[in-house]
């Protein structure tokens, strides 16, 4: 039998994810974990993770490094509540010059 806490948690995510289209997750390498309803506001917790590209200092080839820690993204309201994304970036190395890029998302610009 399900909990009435996972029930809500899967109405949240639904939600979550029906309106990311309308929020603009146009990004398909942002992938959403987990979504919690706090009394005063929505939190989505967040990854954004792609292949590495090149360098843009020598060309070499970047490695997936690790993450960044989590940034707080103010996004456009859910159903009348204050939503905030925590959006953890994945940063890469490059192999030659050693140099460390971050990933970004025009989602981040837009806001």
């Amino acid at each position: 039998m399900k909990s009435a806490n996972h029930t809500i948690r899967k109405s949240i995510m639904e939600q979550i994810n029906n309106t990311t289209d309308l929020i603009g997750f146009g990004d398909k390498n942002i992938i959403i974990e987990t979504a919690f309803d706090c009394e005063s506001h929505y939190v989505i917790y967040a990854k954004l993770d792609y292949k590495a590209p090149s360098c843009l200092h020598c060309q070499g080839k970047m490695i997936k490094y690790d993450f960044q820690k989590r940034s707080k993204i103010p996004v456009p309201d859910n159903n009348f509540m204050p939503t905030v994304l925590k959006l953890k970036k994945r940063c890469s190395q490059c192999k030659d010059c050693r140099r460390v890029v971050v990933s970004e998302t025009p989602l981040v610009r837009n806001l």
